[in-house]
């Protein structure tokens, strides 16, 4: 059979196509992303990471302490919010049991995705903390249930599930630090980690009645906001439990939607949004994120957009509010601009009949934030909780910490710029619990007695100096239109 030069450049063509097809999409699904899809690390009980053991085919994995590497970060590929591939953010490869036998004690290797059932898993709450949260979960073969992944002394192997420790892994969310992910509870009890819709599918949201129908209910789901959204008016919606609302690269900005919680939600994730209202919305009540109810929350590369303001103006809004009975809170990453009132934290009465009601909630860490031309409120109004306020830039301000009603702030290497000279960095009401370690300028002015409380004792963490946080901050803080950065990193690890 004679083929002219045409028809054999197709054959080559098609050839090599779909050499590519089974070998390099593999390696370009990790990196050809257009949101921020969540990485997680697989955490043992005692504290060791699964990370593959080099980068070829079959290597085996092996177990070791965090250290912000991006070989100890995973992926969860889905497509129908059931079964999973766990894919290694290093080098794009997946995890599957060795030569694809199901068998007991065999070794799990990394190989490239070759679309087999035996590279699928299922991941099934195993423990729960004293909230009745999933703590743990055990990650067994789609085919065979009754074979889990296995620490083995430094390894991982499939073994047959006996509900062993050394079967139970936690997932935590790489970037996500403080009270919103796995930490102590103020009485020592460990609690688990915001997830949001990490166990679920994946839905693609384009208008205000698709994002609507996709986050009221408490079915866990990851929403991608695809397309920019804005409605014509103040539009409420309500955020059940169990979701990742998360905005695409190229478009995520949502223009007069408020986001509000109720006893069914937690375990929430806003993630590179910018959110932003028009200036007209401007009452007591007008709060972009509003959040009163539940726990386990992460506010994460996410912009709060204000709007020009005058000093003496009749504005009231707020951009965010966390209070009542919300817990285990992380504000992370984010930027709030150019509004008179910032942020109000804690039940907002001061009424002593509220005292014991809302007394120490909620437990928030604030971190890695930029605010910058809010008026006052800046990191925030706090009350009744404990604050953990470290590594954030506060810029163009007239009023930073407001403290009052037995709020506990630890406050650590935070930058404070223009607006420094006119001495309002601590609006300090003296019946609260404050400690300021390593901000500049030094904090003055202190009317309440020291908090002897540390978030050390609630998890653990590093902080920056404070001029390394403000170049961060700059730098990396608010919605972004490419990979999202985060101060547990290794390349920042000496900032």
């Amino acid at each position: 059979m004679n083929l002219n030069k045409n028809a054999w450049f197709i054959i080559s063509f098609l050839f090599a196509a779909s050499i590519y097809f089974v070998f390099g999409t593999t390696y370009a699904s990790a990196a050809d992303e257009h949101y921020p899809k969540q990485r997680i690390r697989l955490e043992s009980s005692s504290g060791l990471n699964i990370t593959p053991l080099g980068d070829q085919d079959n290597a085996p994995l092996t177990t070791k302490q965090t250290s912000g590497e991006k070989e100890e970060r995973w992926r969860l590929d889905t497509s129908d919010g059931k079964q999973f591939k766990i894919r290694n953010m290093n080098n794009g490869k997946i995890i599957i049991p060795a030569h694809y036998a199901l068998s007991d004690n065999n070794p799990a290797v990394v190989y490239y995705d070759n679309s087999r059932k035996e590279e699928l898993w299922n991941i099934i709450g195993a423990d729960k903390d004293g909230n009745g949260d999933f703590i743990t979960y055990k990650i067994v073969s789609a085919l065979n249930n009754n074979l889990a992944l296995t620490l083995d002394g430094s390894g991982v192997k499939l073994v047959k599930y006996t509900g062993s420790s050394l079967q139970k892994w936690k997932l935590p969310s790489d970037g996500l630090e403080g009270f919103g992910g796995y930490a102590k509870e103020t009485n020592g009890r460990q609690k688990t980690g915001t997830t949001g819709g990490l166990l679920g599918n994946v839905v693609y949201v384009n208008n205000l009645a698709e994002l609507k129908a996709n986050i009221e209910d408490t079915t866990p789901r990851t929403v991608v906001v695809s397309n920019n959204i804005s409605a014509s008016a103040k539009t409420v919606l309500t955020v059940g439990a169990n979701k990742t609302i998360v905005g695409s690269f190229e478009k995520h900005n949502l223009n007069n939607i408020y986001f509000k919680t109720n006893a069914s939600s937690g375990n929430i994730i806003f993630k590179n949004l910018t959110i932003a209202h028009d200036q007209s919305i401007r009452e007591n009540n007008d709060i972009p994120v509003y959040i009163t109810d539940s726990r386990n929350y992460w506010i994460d590369h996410v912009t709060f957009q204000g709007h020009s303001y005058s000093e003496n103006g009749p504005d009231v809004d707020k951009l965010l509010y966390v209070g009542a009975k919300a817990d285990y809170v992380t504000l992370s990453h984010s930027k709030f601009t150019d509004h008179k009132y910032g942020l109000i934290l804690g039940w907002p009465e001061d009424d002593q009949q509220y005292h014991n009601i809302y007394d120490g909630y909620p437990r928030m860490t604030i971190s890695h934030n930029y605010f910058d031309n809010l008026y006052v409120r800046a990191p925030g109004l706090m009350r009744y909780g404990y604050f953990h306020v470290k590594n954030n830039y506060i810029n163009n301000f007239h009023l930073g910490f407001t403290i009052t009603t037995k709020a506990k702030i630890y406050s650590e290497a935070n930058y404070f710029g223009a607006g420094s000279e006119k001495g309002g960095i601590l609006d300090d009401y003296g019946d609260g619990l404050f400690k300021d370690v390593g901000s500049y300028p030094a904090i003055k002015g202190q009317k309440s007695a020291e908090t002897s409380w540390n978030p050390s004792s609630n998890y653990s963490y590093r902080a920056m100096k404070a001029g390394n946080a403000k170049a961060f901050a700059e730098r990396y803080a608010g919605a972004q239109r490419s990979a999202l950065y985060y101060a547990n990193f290794s390349q920042f690890k000496n900032n």
